[in-house]
């Protein structure tokens, strides 16, 4: 009995050691596979969740497709019109965004113009008209292309009150005070409506009032 029980014994310690050594080898084999595949990082850019599509940005060709040319603003008729007349550019523009225009002969050079060129503004802004300066001290510009399109121009200072699409309808000649150019701008205004603006309208003022009168400059 004792010999078998010893006998028996050693058996297993030779089962359990021979089962120890196989698991050992087994080990060594799979340490070895995993050791000779490189391990791959994927980008995080490339992950997505199993079973979702994954998602592309549209390049810029796709988005350059897609736009659509903008169409070309057709140009102001009353603009266009006042060109073709021999206008400056100035009066045209301003005659795009206002059916009367105070145009007024001034010269830097002179205290009187300078003082009327201020009345006018001030007037055309009172009825509101568009407002256009026209230095005639300049050689070329607004005031050579002005002349062309009249033959001539009055004396400085002097201010001309023109209506859509290129017509001189009131010439105020001297200095005029911004009631004198509100008036002149208002009567404009009102035939504009009618359609009953005539060309050329020259008035002639007096020297009793004041809208005529050339104010004091400091010097008898």
């Amino acid at each position: 009995m004792t010999s078998s029980a010893h006998l028996r014994g050693i058996v297993i310690a030779g089962a359990l050691a021979a089962l120890a050594l196989a698991l050992g080898f087994v080990t060594m084999a799979m340490n070895q596979t995993a050791s000779k595949t490189p391990h791959t990082i994927i980008p995080l850019k490339d992950r997505h969740v199993a079973g979702q599509p994954a998602t592309t940005t549209p390049t810029a060709t796709t988005a350059k497709a897609k736009a659509r040319p903008k169409a070309k603003p057709k140009p102001n008729p009353n603009f266009v019109a006042a060109l073709q007349a021999g206008l400056p550019r100035s009066i045209a523009e301003a005659l795009a965004s206002h059916p009367v225009v105070v145009v007024e002969l001034m010269s830097p050079s002179d205290a009187v113009a300078t003082l009327a060129d201020g009345e006018a503004k001030a007037g055309a802004a009172l009825a509101g008209a568009g407002f256009v300066a026209v230095n005639v001290d300049k050689d070329g510009g607004d005031a050579s292309k002005l002349t062309i399109a009249l033959g001539d121009l009055p004396t400085t200072p002097a201010s001309m009150i023109y209506a859509r699409p290129s017509t001189l309808a009131i010439t105020l000649p001297g200095f005029n005070d911004r009631t004198v150019v509100q008036q002149a701008v208002v009567t404009t205004l009102a035939a504009v409506k009618t359609g009953t603006v005539t060309p050329a309208q020259t008035t002639t003022t007096s020297a009793s009032t004041s809208s005529t009168t050339t104010p004091s400059t400091g010097s008898d």
